[in-house]
């Protein structure tokens, strides 16, 4: 009798429980004395002995917390300690360099870790994490000010002019490693993730923000999608988790949200399409990205940008849940129904190839937090509200000249200034 009243319990919603993984997972993986999140974890209960944390994790953990809060997954005061406790941290336990702080660190001390760089696109990934919990703890004003002295200390002129070597440079640089200087690349020869780092720049700071137009941008067709290339969805996800996009124009008379959605489905009729025969590909089954594979990391992509050996992300169809509803849930519905051996305690793995039979034993920080945040923006849009109030998002989006637009029928991707 016990088993039938069980059984007779529904299941919770895929998406609500994708999510409370999500979540759970910076909750389990951030240092319960500093704060800092690891950047990985194993994907099941026996644990592991990771011990290295990642910044942007950890601007995903801070998020993650005031999601916590609202759906009911963590009491206020545990979600205000754990806040302020990593705030403490990245202010006074972190190694850094003019504010910018390095990719990787050990989760105990902040020591930097591997040699890596003071990485200009992950502080900015922490910073997005800052921003929202300065919003969300308005009324803490412990928090709001921890906020602030993190802005206020970030030096944006010395990473776009390289510690003034290069004064008139306006495309912010990669990082820096004491070992070699300034890194050469710049945000960016090609279109990518950086777009909040340039709206939080234009918003921290009176820099010149000609940057902007001098990102790349590669307009593709790809079965009659036009798209900007970019090929590995997380490129189309990191900002937009954070910054809604969507209804507005630059200076160049383009709508980004219109562009994540199509590169989105463009992404996935290449998976339908199937070029290369790989197994398990098809409408509920894609999703090419950054991720884990058995040729280790690599960032997947397509079409446009065209790296594919067969395996997928799956955190990254749930993350385009905000501009392709239906897929997206689709696409999560079909995989734990119909690969259940891909699943663990904080869901579906970082990358999956059937074709190989595949499994990744792992999960990495990043990616879930863009599916995290791809959820809850489409079931509530709360994470892009606390962001849209906030001083430097608004000036940022203004002074890089975005305005929302009042279109009759489909936006098209692009209009003349």
């Amino acid at each position: 009798m016990l088993h039938l009243c069980l059984a007779a319990v529904p299941p919770p919603d895929l998406l609500d429980d994708l999510e409370r993984r999500a979540f759970q997972f910076f909750v389990d993986q951030s240092h319960p004395e500093t704060g800092l999140t690891k950047d990985r974890a194993k994907n099941d209960p026996s644990g592991d002995a990771f011990t290295v944390a990642s910044i942007a994790s950890t601007g995903f953990a801070l998020t993650a917390y005031a999601i916590g809060v609202e759906r009911g997954w963590m009491a206020r005061a545990d979600a205000e300690r754990r806040t302020e406790r990593t705030l403490a941290t990245l202010l006074s336990g972190v190694e850094h360099e003019h504010g910018w702080l390095y990719h990787f660190i050990d989760w105990k001390t902040g020591k930097r870790e591997w040699k890596c760089e003071a990485s200009t696109i992950d502080t900015t990934i922490l910073l997005a994490g800052v921003l929202t919990a300065e919003s969300y703890w308005a009324k803490s004003p412990a928090i709001r000010k921890a906020c602030n002295d993190f802005r206020a200390r970030i030096d944006w002129k010395w990473a776009m002019t390289d510690g003034d070597a290069n004064p008139s440079e306006t495309l912010i640089g990669h990082g820096y490693r004491p070992e070699e200087g300034f890194l050469k690349s710049r945000w960016s020869a090609q279109y990518s993730e950086e777009k909040m780092l340039y709206v939080f720049m234009a918003g921290s700071t009176d820099l010149p923000t000609s940057g902007w137009e001098k990102i790349g941008r590669k307009f593709e067709t790809y079965r009659g999608i036009e798209f900007i290339t970019g090929g590995p969805l997380f490129i189309h996800q990191m900002s937009e988790g954070w910054v809604d996009f969507r209804g507005m124009r630059d200076r160049l008379g383009i709508d980004y949200g219109v562009n994540t959605t199509r590169a989105t489905l463009a992404n996935r009729q290449y998976c339908i399409d199937n070029p290369k025969q790989f197994k398990a590909y098809g409408a509920n089954f894609w999703g090419l990205s950054a991720c884990d594979s058995p040729d280790g990391y690599r960032a997947f992509g397509a079409p446009g940008w065209i790296d594919d050996n067969g395996t997928i992300t799956p955190t990254s169809a749930v993350a385009s849940m905000p501009f392709t509803p239906r897929e997206s849930r689709a696409f999560a519905e079909a995989m734990r129904r119909e690969h259940p051996k891909a699943w663990g305690r904080y869901g579906f793995p970082n990358g999956y190839n059937p074709h190989r039979d595949w499994i990744d034993p792992e999960v990495i920080g990043i990616d879930l937090g863009m599916m995290m945040l791809g959820i809850e923006n489409a079931r509530s849009g709360m994470v892009h509200r606390w962001m849209a109030r906030h001083p430097v998002v608004k000036r940022g989006l203004q002074r890089l000249g975005f305005r929302r637009t009042r279109e009759t029928g489909p936006r098209p991707l692009r209009t003349t200034p």
